[in-house]
């Protein structure tokens, strides 16, 4: 079968560990949960969308034949739309994983172990195959770059997450920017996000999306018009993987047809829909859930 999307990039595990508060020097922290989950951008997105019996093919870093691996390959293989046969278990490869401090106002501190020095599958013609879309993280080396110049050569469109630097070299080849405004902030402090992300969109000319936890989402269209999305008041629990839920909800959208400002509903509803519960893709809403929220938030 082939795929309808392709999602490259990190493939590993989350360990998230729920604290009431994040330790300091000499002060202890007791860790009311400790728990294992699907983790990174590539492997959230594309549970969400094979949740959802959307056709998705996953490719990215090597997992290893560990306990961390074998778990990782168990829960990815629960799902018939995801083609795994592009991702590589290797034997000497110890499969990476994020430690994840979560806060009880759902933010997270990460410790990352792995990502950088794994093994990386290069994304050829024959990855992408049929697809119409790449979701891509940028979380790697020089093969995120390649794998965004071949899927935007080859008319697959790019929707690639946190491309915020405007001399970035994957820029040109983004026909979708999903970008966090904390990340922007953090990364370009006293920056306006908006102004910066309609600076981003005025080099790409593709669409650039700003999404801001409960304040409201923006989508620049290619010709500079504003959408904006009010997210709905949830009772937030944890914040992993909202952007790759929201991903997966933009791209299930964009692949039936629906307008822009409709595919940013649905983003929007999949990421506040995922804040409800505890890991990046291990409760994965049904889409009939999806749309009803998306109806109920307000774009203009």
């Amino acid at each position: 079968m082939e795929p309808a999307v392709v999602c490259y990039g990190e493939i590993g595990v989350d360990n998230l560990i729920r604290v009431d508060r994040l330790p300091t020097p000499e002060v202890a922290v007791f860790p009311t949960a400790d728990t294992i989950h699907v983790g990174g951008a590539a492997a959230n997105t594309a549970v969400w969308l094979a949740r959802w019996g959307i056709p998705t093919r996953l490719a990215g870093n090597a997992i290893g034949c560990d306990d961390y691996g074998a778990r990782l390959w168990g829960w990815l293989s629960e799902h018939p739309a995801l083609d795994l046969s592009r991702v590589e278990r290797r034997g000497e490869v110890v499969t990476p994983f994020c430690r994840v401090l979560v806060t009880p106002d759902a933010e997270r501190s990460f410790l990352i172990f792995g990502y950088p020095q794994t093994p990386k599958t290069p994304l050829t013609a024959d990855i992408l195959g049929g697809a119409r879309f790449l979701a891509l993280d940028l979380y790697g080396g020089p093969e995120r770059l390649n794998a965004a110049r071949l899927a935007h050569e080859s008319g697959v469109q790019t929707v690639i997450g946190d491309v915020v630097a405007l001399d970035h070299p994957a820029l040109p080849y983004t026909d979708i920017a999903c970008n966090s405004a904390a990340f922007i902030r953090d990364s370009f402090p006293g920056v306006d996000a908006l102004e910066h992300a309609r600076r981003l969109q005025a080099i790409s000319r593709g669409i650039v999306i700003l999404t801001d936890g409960p304040r409201p989402a923006h989508l620049l269209d290619r010709d500079g018009s504003l959408i904006t999305a009010q997210p709905p008041p949830v009772e937030a629990v944890d914040a992993t993987g909202a952007g790759d839920a929201f991903r997966a909800g933009l791209l299930a959208a964009l692949l039936r047809g629906l307008p822009l400002a409709e595919a940013l509903r649905w983003g929007v509803a999949a990421g506040a829909l995922k804040v409800g519960f505890l890991g990046a893709a291990t409760h994965v809403p049904p889409l009939e859930a999806v749309t009803a929220l998306a109806g109920a938030i307000r774009a203009a």
